[in-house]
């Protein structure tokens, strides 16, 4: 092997190694907000030129996802899409596009991203439609439409490394 190789190849193991969400498997247990929570799964999001990696997790009572996209990492819960309005499911079918603004809890919503994807789970795999809206306190609300007939919501936030308050393996 060419040394400059071998030198870039211990370096990018040194990385993984250091970097907590890749670590993760399932059955390790994660403490976020307060709150623990069990990591059952992995899948990716290809977006053709980037890759989504994500970590499906659950706590007793909700159910969450840590992502990775471009070196930053997102903590989302689920929630119930028709409390957005407009309703996301009932505006694509009409628009087949995404609203520029939702209401989410009273708050104002606006549209910074729409795409498509394929989601990527084991050896299974979908088209999704995605729309990412942000406010100015840069909560983000995810809205992911899977065909014209599902729609789900997720409301998260950036985090930092130290958020992840420890991780428990398995």
């Amino acid at each position: 092997m060419n040394p400059l190789k071998r030198i870039r190849s211990l370096f990018k193991k040194e990385r993984k190694k250091d970097d907590p969400l890749e670590a993760l498997k399932e059955g390790d247990i994660v403490e976020l907000d307060g709150e623990s929570w069990e990591v059952v799964g992995t899948a990716v999001y290809d977006w053709g030129s980037t890759k989504e990696k994500e970590w499906e997790l659950r706590s007793p009572t909700k159910r969450g996802f840590l992502s990775k996209e471009e070196g930053k990492i997102y903590f989302f819960t689920e929630i119930d899409p028709s409390r957005i309005e407009p309703d996301p499911l009932s505006h694509y079918r009409r628009h087949k596009k995404p609203p520029e603004e939702i209401v989410y809890e009273g708050k104002r919503y606006r549209l910074s991203f729409a795409g498509r994807a394929l989601y990527k789970k084991g050896d299974e795999s979908y088209p999704v439609t995605v729309w990412e809206f942000k406010n100015e306190e840069g909560e983000i609300i995810d809205v992911e439409i899977w065909g014209d007939y599902e729609a789900e919501a997720y409301k998260g936030r950036e985090l930092q490394e130290w958020e992840i308050f420890s991780v428990f393996h398995t």
